[in-house]
């Protein structure tokens, strides 16, 4: 992969702006008698990196998963982008039509890339613009080629996705998670399922992101990404936010006790 990346300041106030890109209101998930997040309330500035870091079994996904409406937030709570509520005042009543709208707004990658195996590198990212009318076919393929490229893969855009590595993948999910031109990525642990010597290239792409001004909300067990890149770290445990604050005050200098076990594990496990 060509070396496109630049130094983070992980303090960068410069890429925020007053108006909040997200906003979560009193935000509450439960499956059953069981409550996955507690009434989380976040605001993200336009242009922050937002690492999010806790234990399985915190919440850190199903937040990521409300915040685009894979999964339906319980009544009562908002999710808002860029000022405009996904989802209607009551998520249960919302037309089909308009959250499909709302959430193109949002680009989303996994933890497994969930590509389509019979299209190829090229064909996967050009998929949802083609779906959406973006543009001429032809606009969309040079679209879909550059972002390809911006990713380090122009090389491999008539490859299958058996055809690439876990690596390579990864950077294709994002790229097609960009043909949409979001306002907000959501990023959910996208280098768990990777070897390590395949990590640092989908890390790459993904502080070059950073340095653009994406918006994004990272949840990573790269602790080391977390104080580079994020501009703040949000540390959850039980469903609720126990600590918020920039990489030098969570990561360094953790104020609560939950924070300060959790931080001595993952030190452990490197």
């Amino acid at each position: 992969m060509k070396d496109t990346c630049m130094t983070a300041n992980p303090a960068t106030p410069a890429r925020a702006h007053d108006r909040p890109m997200l906003e979560l209101v009193n935000l509450r998930k439960s499956f059953g008698n069981k409550t996955v997040l507690h009434g989380v309330d976040l605001k993200v500035p336009a242009g922050q990196v937002v690492s999010i870091i806790g234990a399985s079994g915190s919440g850190k996904s199903t937040l990521l998963r409300c915040v685009n409406h894979l999964e339906t937030p319980d009544a009562g709570s908002a999710v808002l982008i860029d000022g405009q509520r996904i989802g209607g005042p009551d998520p249960a009543r919302v037309s089909r039509r308009d959250l499909r709208r709302r959430r193109v707004e949002i680009g989303m990658v996994f933890q497994h890339f969930n590509l389509f195996p019979n299209m190829t590198a090229l064909e996967n990212v050009m998929e949802a613009p083609l779906a959406h009318r973006r543009g001429t076919r032809a606009e969309i393929r040079d679209m879909a080629a550059g972002l390809l490229d911006r990713v380090g893969l122009a090389d491999r855009m008539d490859h299958h996705p058996g055809k690439l590595s876990g690596g390579q993948q990864q950077r294709v999910a994002i790229a097609r998670a960009l043909a949409m031109t979001p306002k907000l990525m959501l990023f959910d642990e996208v280098t768990s399922a990777l070897d390590p010597e395949l990590v640092d290239d989908v890390l790459q792409v993904m502080r070059q992101l950073a340095e653009e001004g994406m918006t994004m909300l990272v949840v990573t067990h790269e602790m080391a990404f977390a104080e580079d890149v994020g501009d703040r770290v949000i540390f959850m445990a039980d469903g609720a936010i126990h600590e918020d604050g920039t990489p030098a005050e969570v990561l360094r200098n953790p104020q609560q006790a939950r924070t300060r076990s959790f931080l001595g594990r993952a030190m452990r496990a490197r």
